[in-house]
């Protein structure tokens, strides 16, 4: 088995974990048989004090 990995960024604008798994959800579009994820790092966009929009930068595994 082959695996291999890609990088993309999920957003949401409800939560961390809502961001991943835009990240999982868009990557099914293209990709066949994720079999991992690992969070790279979280970010947010902030308006007058208040979070706005997660993000998440992850990698992605998965077969052919």
């Amino acid at each position: 088995m082959h695996v291999k990995v890609s990088e993309l960024v999920g957003e949401s604008p409800d939560s961390w974990k809502g961001a991943v798994q835009s990240a999982i959800s868009e990557a099914e579009k293209t990709m066949n048989n994720i079999v991992a994820v690992e969070v790279v790092n979280f970010t947010a966009n902030v308006e007058n004090g208040r979070l706005v929009e997660y993000k998440a930068n992850v990698k992605i595994a998965h077969t052919d």
